[in-house]
């Protein structure tokens, strides 16, 4: 059930803001799922920030989760 609720949370986090964003950042939750999100000034609930870099297009982040290594899977 947990890991229910914190996929539906990450796939939340990764897809409502996306139409209003300028910048997005690569984070990974507590199961170890990486993927590019909108930039959150508060950070992210149950998200952690895997990179300190921003990119200006979703794509651009995307192509650089390839190269995290810290990321058991990515969410694309």
């Amino acid at each position: 059930m947990k890991k229910l609720v914190i996929s539906v949370l990450f796939a939340a986090v990764t897809v409502t803001p996306a139409f209003a964003a300028e910048t997005f950042s690569l984070v990974k939750d507590t199961v170890g799922n990486c993927a590019a999100v909108v930039t959150a000034p508060n950070g992210w609930s149950g998200l952690k920030a895997v990179s300190d870099k921003t990119y200006s297009s979703w794509s651009d982040a995307d192509k650089a989760l390839n190269d995290v290594k810290a990321c058991t899977t990515f969410v694309r």
